[in-house]
């Protein structure tokens, strides 16, 4: 099941394998054999609630239970339940059935309600084959999925923590299924790989099928009856305040839980139409789980990436002389205005595109500045999405190129934009590239970022500079696309400060290379020890035999140290055997910036703070050294950090006219189509006077962006607000690629009330300050007026 995102398309390749009995698998053509160790035959009269249980309502919920989203993030039209009216067994088989009728709860009203069944808190393992026979209906905007999600979200919020789709079919293609895996970023820089499986010509999904997924080490294989359709071992995790990715084959090393549901519409088929037959029923004989019975799981085997120069096929936007794959960098020619979706962009150069169902309203220009030629965005409606406004064009790009991306940008005040490039329309807008969140100034400078092109050639791939959800005008020129080369990792280089404040890298052992020390460098000294991380255990190891000599170290390289500064090192450590490491910094040169400082250890992890100022000239590229000595014994370190605790200068107040006192000034707003609605500053007060509130929360919202917040620092947000009718209203602070530092929900009548909350910053981050005053209740409320006034944000 998509969350957020379309399904990449793509073709698989079939070879014969005998289906097998379900207590033992045949053995595949290198002799690999299965055994059971899961099952659930649906031969009870009834589900079996010790092995399944169901995920309820229509919305997306945050870890406390907050709604987040409608649709289940994908637009779906059914509403879950746990009724026997839409999931139960009959002559041995699990029916899942998707009936046509309205329900309600308390944050929507819904036309459908099916089931949706999973073991998470039952059943979750890692490694195995997975296995569904099921017969799956027929119809426009039916969604039958078999899935796998993490138990533990231990890499971070979807799809850091991954997600294996082991069938999804589409009820208006009855010839194919997809199987798909999720990884890299949280959304919005998620990343999907997957292929479809095609039936021959008669047969299709309304057909008993047995699906499955083998899943080992660094590789995950679809069947559709025994036959192999794709492989898939190329992917990555990269969790917040990372110098680098995590370990591979992380995310996929962990427990996943089992999934098997019937969605009603979403972006994956659309919604039901007049012809969509209901009940619809998704039949499922059984579903198996299996271990290797005569051989280990394979070893995991890293990708590796070449730098061969990729030639592009005729047909393509070949690179200029200079290797620029973006064509006409001073914009001499016009820039095409898009501002209809059945418009067709300009296929070789600039669009401007500002579409009216994420209610972006602006205009481009061509201006000077820095000596060059820039598209200057003007912004009159900033709109609900990033790509609310976009400056687009296609390039043409080869599959295993390394691409850069550097581009010179400025804006009118101090904003946020997001750059991707990824696939069109027949790439379900795939993305090949993360997307970057810049933040910009008034001052004109210079952007990167790099990515691996490792889906098939594109040679429409859009290079998109996302520059919605704020009103402040942005300028873009300079703008390059080219084939570089691989920078490898220089763990000695001088490391600036992590989005956490965090100057050491790696401080976890879950990072880099798949021994997981990258940005490390162990010496044994004459120890003849050794110091490696657990896979499991995730924590830096030293054993060591007694040897006269020089000591054993670990040690870090390139710690920034800036004269004059206050820091805090901090780290857990324990010790078998051994009473005493010991810490300190020092550079290159062997100046003692900090002593060492004898640690005394015990067998259970300790935290230690370590707290110091810089009295030397500034040091760019320090030592962290950890003298482990010579001992026989083990010495186990873990989270290791180092802050800068230096007070530093920044505004603590960023937000403005939080009086109106200056009208609207700062602030901006949108209304969706689906909803009718007007803002004005009135009496030094926002009034927010709704006729229809659409059918989003974030359908009629207000808003305050280009935010600075601060890592560390305790924020307080406070507001007067009232409404003529008694609704709710939800309250967000969250960046541009959504994520939420602030989500609360409070409860407005005619008398205003002052509202505050606090919220502690992880990181540095630019954000924005949201009301949203979309559909939040059941049902629609009609014409009512909102007042909110007396609005801070401001550090504690």
């Amino acid at each position: 099941m998509k969350k957020w995102v379309a399904l990449a398309l793509g073709t698989g390749l079939a070879l014969s394998f005998a289906q097998g009995t379900h207590a033992e698998k045949p053995a595949n053509k290198d002799n690999t054999k299965w055994k059971l160790v899961w099952s659930d035959e649906f031969d009870k009269p009834e589900i079996d609630r010790t092995k399944w249980t169901f995920d309820t309502g229509n919305w997306l919920k945050d870890k406390d239970g907050n709604p987040v989203a409608p649709g289940w993030g994908n637009n779906e039209k059914q509403f879950y339940t746990d009724k026997n009216e839409n999931a139960f067994v009959k002559d041995g088989k699990l029916i899942i059935r998707a009936k046509k009728e309205q329900t309600t709860d308390a944050l929507g009203s819904y036309d459908y309600t099916s089931a949706k069944l999973t073991t998470k808190g039952t059943f979750s393992k890692t490694y195995g084959r997975y296995e569904m026979r099921a017969k799956l209906p027929l119809g426009k905007g039916l969604w039958p999925a078999f899935w796998m999600m993490p138990e533990q979200d231990r890499y971070g919020g979807w799809a850091a923590s991954g997600e294996i789709d082991i069938m999804e079919a589409w009820g208006s293609r009855p010839d194919q299924v997809a199987g798909t895996i999720h990884y890299g970023e949280t959304w919005p820089n998620n990343k999907y790989t997957g292929k479809d499986y095609h039936f021959a010509e008669g047969d299709g999904i309304d057909k008993w099928h047995t699906y499955a997924v083998e899943w080992e080490p660094g590789e995950l294989r679809w069947y559709v009856d025994g036959k192999l359709y794709q492989t898939q071992n190329d992917w990555y995790t990269k969790g917040l305040n990372q110098a680098t990715k995590f370990s591979y084959p992380a995310p996929f090393d962990q427990n996943f839980y089992l999934i098997m549901n019937l969605a009603v519409g979403g972006w994956f088929d659309g919604d039901p139409d007049e012809t969509t037959p209901f009940p619809a029923d998704m039949e499922v004989d059984y579903v198996r789980v299996y271990d290797l019975k005569n051989r280990d799981y394979r070893q995991a085997v890293e990708p590796v990436y070449t730098d061969e120069e990729i030639v592009l096929p005729d047909g393509a936007k070949q690179p200029s002389e200079d290797g620029n794959l973006v064509y006409d960098q001073a914009y001499e020619k016009p820039i095409t205005t898009v501002t209809n979706g059945a418009q067709a962009l300009d296929p070789t150069y600039w669009n401007y595109v500002a579409l009216p169902d994420f209610g972006g309203v602006g205009t481009v220009d061509v201006i000077e500045k820095a000596g060059a030629r820039f598209a200057d965005i003007s912004i009159s409606q900033a709109g609900s999405q990033p790509y609310s406004h976009q400056l687009i064009q296609n390039v043409s790009l080869g599959k295993g190129g390394h691409y850069k991306v550097t581009f010179d940008a400025s804006a009118d005040s101090a904003r946020s934009i997001a750059v991707k490039v990824g696939g069109g329309p027949d790439r379900g807008y795939a993305k090949y590239s993360d997307e970057g969140s810049f933040d910009l100034t008034t001052g004109v400078q210079t952007y990167s970022m790099t990515f691996d092109m490792t889906e098939d050639t594109d040679l429409a791939a859009r290079l998109e500079f996302n520059v919605g959800l704020s009103t402040a005008g942005v300028q873009i020129g300079n703008v390059r696309v080219e084939q570089a080369e691989r920078q490898a990792l220089d763990p000695n280089a001088t490391k600036p400060a992590l989005g956490d404040g965090n100057h050491v890298y790696n401080g976890t052992f879950d990072q880099g290379a798949m021994d997981r020390m990258t940005f490390w460098q162990f010496d044994a000294g004459a120890t003849k020890g050794t110091g490696t991380v657990d896979a499991e255990l995730r924590h830096f190891l030293f054993k060591a035999n007694p040897k006269k000599g020089e000591p054993a170290t670990l040690v870090q390289n390139g710690i920034q140290l800036q004269e004059g500064h206050e820091y805090v090192l901090s780290f857990k450590a324990k010790a078998e055997r051994i009473n005493t490491l010991q810490v300190g910094f020092t550079g290159l040169d062997g100046a003692a910036y900090v002593p060492l400082q004898d640690v005394a250890l015990t067998r259970e992890f300790e935290t230690f703070e370590i707290p110091f100022t810089m009295n030397a000239e500034t040091d760019l590229l320090s030592q962290l050294r950890f003298v482990l000595g010579s001992a026989k014994g083990e010495i186990s370190i873990d989270d290791v950090k180092l802050l800068d605790v230096t007070p530093i200068e920044f505004d603590p107040a960023p937000l403005k006219n939080g009086t109106f006192t200056e009208g609207l000034t700062h602030w901006g707003s949108y209304v969706h189509y689906d909803a009718q609605a007007s803002v004005e500053a009135v009496n030094e007060a926002a009034r927010l006077a709704i006729a229809n509130e659409g059918q989003e929360p974030w359908s009629v919202l207000m808003e305050q962006g280009g935010l600075e917040l601060h890592p560390g620092q305790t924020y307080v947000v406070r507001f007067d607000a009232s409404s003529t009718t008694a609704r709710n209203m939800e309250v967000t602070v969250e960046n541009a690629s959504y994520t939420r530092y602030l989500s609360e929900v409070v409860a407005l009548g005619p008398d205003a009330k002052t509202f505050e909350f606090e919220l502690v910053m992880p990181q540095k981050d630019m954000t924005a300050l949201k009301f949203l005053l979309g559909r939040t209740d059941g049902s629609p409320l009609g014409a009512h007026d909102v007042t909110i006034d007396n609005v801070e944000l401001a550090v504690k």
